[in-house]
């Protein structure tokens, strides 16, 4: 009876196997996907003893990838084979995100819905084309520079902290994190911010709550894609912590952000102000037209889309120019020449336009390690690319940002800092999908601007009062992929006032 048994398990696991295996050969899609290079695949597993390893190493197995395989590879997922097309280079990208047909993201984004809910990031279809056609008009570059106040008072704070700290290597980006989570509080409610000051701060707390479990669900998706094993680790219980405390924080700004519009209007002022229409925060912009639950998801989405990213730009870029000596004096020469000295005045509009050599300075940064390495599409219907290759319908497209930053085909020794890169006679002669940090196409990054613009005015601020070196080198570094890209071990930076 017992060898009954064990021939009917082994019966049921050999046809399980078998049509795994058969699903990821003779189907249609399996035919298709033939005529990519692949790494190899096994029944129920597929690919994934070719991907798996240690979390820390996830960005060298991409690369190793890219390498062996060449920047067009698919991978098969199991159990359930998903097929995923791997694109690292920018012709391939160019045909994917550049359309207006393939805009729904790839199923690893429900990793995000427990908190993000329906924004931007994660929804698709006509409802996302509507909530980007409301937030659109608030990220334009002439309403942005109305939040120009909130960036220099909250990088004034930034500084004084930072002064505490000089003549010391210290990690900066909890610093730079507090500083954007502030920048983007008032952009988003118009109401005073001192996540630099207050480390009590209980939405703080739920952030860094969420940014481990979004590393962790993206390093470990199986723990994820079966509830019981994820509560069984206690996880579960954490996301909902940190879910009540971010809508309680968030609900509590919308009932204050009502209220001080309801005075205002008793008080007769008008939301045809000038001022009001270049501040207006993005709040205001759903108060009218969404739920709470809806306006929830889409600030938390702001929050998490932004305040992370910018502080990782900033942070990569003050390491880099600590490891670049001659680019770093050239910023300094380039702040002295605007500022004449001044290490404490307000950054202006004409100031940031006159910021061109830092700019150049940042998007190298952004080139080297960008905050977002990844973006994943799911394929609708079947995308031709060329070369007679076909990527078809119910496939994951995974465009891999960071591998078509340092193509040698668009960036001549792309491991090497150089800002130049970003002169205008270069940037005009490049593939237009050959730097895509913010992504690219109808789907890119909408506050792309609004982060250049923070990330340039706190930066005008912290490299005029200091100088930075580093210890570290960039070889020592490994990269860690979560909700943006990590350096591990944390960057070390010094500062010594000028």
């Amino acid at each position: 009876m017992e060898n009954l048994g064990l021939s009917i398990l082994l019966a049921i696991l050999a046809l399980i196997c078998g049509i795994s295996y058969a699903y990821m050969t003779l189907t249609r899609k399996a035919r298709l996907l033939g005529r990519f290079p692949c790494p190899g695949k096994f029944p129920i597993v597929g690919s994934i003893p070719y991907m798996y390893g240690p979390i820390d190493d996830a960005a060298i197995r991409f690369e190793n990838l890219v390498k062996k395989f060449g920047r067009r590879v698919v991978i098969w997922l199991g159990p359930k084979p998903i097929a995923i097309v791997i694109l690292a280079e920018a012709d391939g990208a160019q045909k994917i995100l550049s359309s207006v047909k393939y805009i729904d993201k790839g199923v690893a984004y429900s990793q995000f819905e427990w908190l993000f809910g329906k924004g931007l990031v994660t929804s698709n279809g006509q409802l996302w084309k509507d909530d980007r056609k409301l937030l659109g008009p608030s990220f334009k570059y002439q309403k942005l520079t109305g939040f120009l106040p909130y960036f220099n008072k909250h990088s004034k704070t930034l500084v004084e902290i930072l002064t505490k700290i000089s003549h010391q290597p210290t990690n900066l980006h909890p610093r730079l994190a507090r500083a954007t989570m502030d920048f983007i509080s008032e952009s988003a409610f118009a109401q005073d911010s001192n996540f630099q000051i207050n480390d009590e701060d209980k939405f703080l707390a739920a952030t860094h709550m969420a940014l481990d479990s979004f590393r962790l669900r993206l390093a470990r998706p199986l723990l994820a894609l079966i509830p019981i094993i994820w509560d069984r680790f206690g996880l579960g219980k954490q996301d909902k912590v940190c879910l009540e405390l971010t809508n309680q924080t968030m609900s509590e700004a919308i009932e204050k952000r009502k209220i001080a519009l309801a005075q205002e209007q008793k008080s007769g002022m008008s939301e045809t102000d000038e001022d009001y229409a270049i501040q207006k925060p993005f709040l205001d912009v759903l108060l009218d037209s969404k739920s709470e639950k809806d306006i929830i998801g889409h600030i938390v989405t702001i929050f998490g889309a932004g305040f992370e990213t910018t502080a990782s730009g900033m942070n990569y870029t003050l390491f880099l120019l600590a490891l670049n000596p001659t680019a770093q004096e050239k910023v300094h020469h380039e702040l002295d020449s605007i500022f004449g000295g001044d290490i404490n005045r307000d950054v202006t509009l004409n100031d940031l336009s006159d910021m061109k050599y830092l700019e150049m300075c940042i998007k190298e940064a952004l080139r080297i390690y960008p905050p977002v390495p990844i973006v994943v599409r799911n394929a609708q219907e079947d995308i031709p690319l060329d070369n007679g290759q076909i990527v078809p319908k119910g496939a994951q497209v995974m465009v891999l940002i960071r591998e078509i930053l340092r193509d040698p085909k668009h960036y001549p020794d792309p491991e090497a800092f150089n800002p130049d890169r970003f002169l205008p006679d270069e940037c005009a002669t490049r593939h237009p999908y050959a730097y895509i940090p913010f992504s690219a196409g109808p789907r890119n990054c909408l506050g792309m601007k609004y982060a250049l613009i923070q990330m340039k005015a706190c930066l005008a601020h912290i490299l005029r009062r200091f100088r930075v070196s580093t210890s570290q080198k960039r070889e020592d570094i490994s990269l860690l992929y979560g909700m943006v890209m990590e350096p591990k071990p944390k960057l070390e930076i010094m500062l010594t006032p000028k």
